[in-house]
């Protein structure tokens, strides 16, 4: 087989890879009602990245993969290979990351870990600092 043919092979497998990792972003993302946006942010890159992921264009990092992988609580193997099932060996509901290690917290204080967990990261900075002021602003 020609050096030229091997890389066409090579790369035509590539381009099938990406037209099966894409949909299965876009799959679980939107079984977690959420947006390309909040994806981007949650990752730490641009909307356009997630729909060039999602359409095929161009496939995520490991790393992305990986973060991915978490902030959509789905199993890594599946978002990366199609197998094994969507949810599981690494995939823990929020309901459980939170209430385990917060068992000796209010609900109050419950509540609010959880609605702080499903902010996209920006989001969750800004709220920290305008507490850290608010208080700070007490305390004057």
């Amino acid at each position: 087989m020609s050096t030229a043919n091997k890389r066409f092979l090579s790369t035509a497998k590539i381009y099938k890879l990406r037209k099966v990792i894409g949909p299965r972003i876009k799959e679980a993302r939107q079984l977690r009602d959420r947006t390309q946006k909040w994806l981007a942010d949650e990752v730490g890159i641009k909307q356009s990245s997630v729909s060039a992921w999602e359409v095929g264009k161009t496939d995520p990092s490991t790393d992305n993969l990986s973060t991915i992988a978490r902030v959509l609580q789905v199993n890594f193997e599946w978002l990366a290979t199609g197998n094994g099932p969507m949810e599981g060996a690494n995939y823990t509901p929020v309901a459980f990351r939170v209430a385990e290690p917060t068992q000796h917290l209010d609900e109050e204080l419950q509540e609010l870990l959880a609605l702080f967990e499903q902010l996209p990261k920006s989001k969750r900075k800004v709220l920290i600092n305008f507490v850290k002021d608010w208080i700070a602003l007490k305390g004057a």
